[in-house]
């Protein structure tokens, strides 16, 4: 919710809401004039399928461009097919007329020193409002799930807490996804298979091993960049925006054929994976790495016969060994 006085009226939605309906195929009338509030992909979402519902679509957003959180693409789309984006504003009031939402007052916004995100506090600026009218608007700031009837899981403001297991403070019951924090569905689904192992242990006896993701990041600064043939990425041809506009289910992007699939393909610069490249056996003096037979083989490491001169580290082109 905004917290504002007035998001009571019928319509004023929630971005989920609002594309909920869509998507479901519902008959939905927001007239000519769409206003969003928020930064995040959602956001976005919203004022792209309001300009294909025939409206005019503004986003508000109370930080920078620099940070707003949703994909960059995305936000270059809606800029194409003519989605403005007043930045550096809030709401602080909605007007209404005959129990609907007709507009709002808006407040200025200036970045102050960085919050918990680590994004710059959005900071009133005092005196300096302005009035903003619309047919229907659109509350995209924030997502929590739905937890009536689950209330005795709750621990604060924290949702759902489980150990590493996925287990709830609750006997026999576990949880995972956007119960746990807001993320991607591959959270969820790691969140899934840590659980089932765990109901597996708890129902047969058996001891699991329980992997924890791996988060570790290589950067250029561990990779040889110059060992890598500079290839362009393929460029992907999109609908033009007017066109967008017309079809609600138009593909923007069109699908890459086979061959540019395989182009791409070849780009993959393995971070942080062996793709036996044979580099490190190369460079090697004393006979301390073994190269594997078959193709994609692992390669072993000597550590009786390697004296530490880090050659093999210092040229792997991926970042993959390590020298502890």
């Amino acid at each position: 919710m905004l917290r504002v006085e007035g998001e009571d009226a019928p319509n004023v939605w929630t971005g989920t809401d609002f594309l909920h309906k869509v998507n479901a195929g519902e008959s939905v009338d927001v007239g000519d004039k769409v206003v969003v509030i928020g930064g995040g992909d959602t956001a976005i979402d919203a004022a792209r399928v309001a300009r294909r519902l025939g409206a005019e679509a503004t986003i508000l957003y109370r930080r920078t461009r620099t940070e707003m959180p949703a994909i960059d693409e995305e936000i270059v789309g809606a800029e194409e097919e003519g989605v403005k984006i007043d930045l550096l504003a809030a709401p602080i009031e909605i007007y209404k007329k005959n129990g609907k939402a007709t507009g709002m007052k808006c407040q200025r916004m200036e970045l102050g020193e960085p919050d918990d995100s680590g994004r710059r506090r959005p900071v009133p600026i005092e005196g300096d409002t302005f009035d903003v009218e619309f047919t229907t608007l659109i509350a995209a700031i924030s997502q929590a799930p739905d937890f009536t009837g689950f209330d005795e899981f709750i621990e604060g403001r924290d949702w759902i807490k489980v150990d590493e297991k996925q287990k709830t403070k609750i006997d026999g019951s576990f949880s995972g996804g956007d119960n746990v924090n807001l993320g991607l569905v591959i959270d969820a689904i790691f969140h899934g298979r840590q659980a089932a192992s765990a109901i597996h242990e708890m129902i047969s006896g058996e001891p699991q091993e329980f992997q924890q993701p791996q988060m570790g990041i290589i950067k250029f600064d561990k990779m040889q960049l110059s060992f890598y043939e500079g290839i362009e990425p393929v460029k992907v041809t999109e609908m033009a925006p007017d066109a967008r506009l017309k079809d609600m289910q138009a593909e923007i992007a069109a699908t890459i054929s086979q061959e540019d699939a395989l182009k791409e393909s070849k780009r993959c610069m393995s971070c942080g994976m062996c793709f036996d490249c044979g580099t490190c056996w190369s460079y090697c003096q004393d006979n301390a790495i073994v190269k594997p037979f078959d193709k994609g083989g692992t390669y072993k490491f000597k550590l009786e016969f390697c004296n530490g001169c880090k050659k093999c580290a210092e040229n792997c082109p991926c970042g993959y060994i390590e020298m502890h």
